[in-house]
């Protein structure tokens, strides 16, 4: 009886791994576009994509399904100009800057490891800002983000829906709805960025 279980129990791992080899190259592409409401007045409509690949959830394995990657690609126009961010980054917030008028992104640098990848230091607040080039593709960071931008609020949809929830289009209204009821109360740093905002043990680069 008990070779017997051993032997189901070896055959039911055996079967989970056959399976998640053979899905791991199924992965499908998403668009859509979110309505963004920019801390100037004015209102853009930004183009998210990321891949969605057969994956284990991060509490079980074995639990699979279509979760995305942590690779986004963020396409908007301002200004007469197209920008295109690519990266690994958690992006929360658009703004233009009232110096150059050009668009900057902030995010939050512990998700995805952005932050030790790239070594990034430990600031206060702990956020990282993305300076555009002049052709909009490629963007560099100061070692910390400026001071206008305290207290601004996030304008980025925080919560990633699942594959099957995606919709075309989400206006500023419904992203909101979905972020209130994904976020904690506590989470004032996702929220608006929060010049006091900082990460206990966060490790220091030498």
């Amino acid at each position: 009886m008990k070779n017997r279980l051993q032997f189901k129990i070896w055959q039911a791992r055996l079967f989970a791994l056959v399976t998640l080899v053979a899905l791991t190259g199924c992965s499908k592409t998403v668009q859509w576009e979110e309505e963004v409401p920019l801390n100037t007045g004015e209102t853009i409509w930004v183009k998210r994509e990321l891949t969605y690949a057969i994956q284990g959830d991060y509490a079980n394995p074995l639990y699979l399904g279509l979760r995305a990657k942590s690779d986004q690609t963020f396409k908007f126009d301002y200004g007469g100009k197209r920008y295109n961010y690519k990266g690994q980054a958690n992006i929360l917030l658009i703004a233009i800057s009232p110096k150059t008028r050009k668009p900057v992104l902030v995010a939050e640098p512990v998700a995805n490891g952005w932050y030790s990848q790239n070594r990034y230091s430990c600031t206060t607040p702990f956020y990282v800002q993305f300076n555009p080039d002049s052709d909009g593709e490629r963007w560099t960071w100061p070692p910390q983000i400026e001071t206008w931008l305290y207290g601004v609020p996030t304008n980025i949809m925080l919560k990633i829906p699942d594959f099957d929830e995606v919709k075309e289009k989400y206006p500023a209204s419904g992203r909101n709805y979905i972020d209130n009821t994904f976020l904690r109360s506590d989470s004032k740093y996702y929220q608006l960025i929060d010049a006091e905002h900082i990460v206990e043990n966060c490790f220091v680069f030498k």
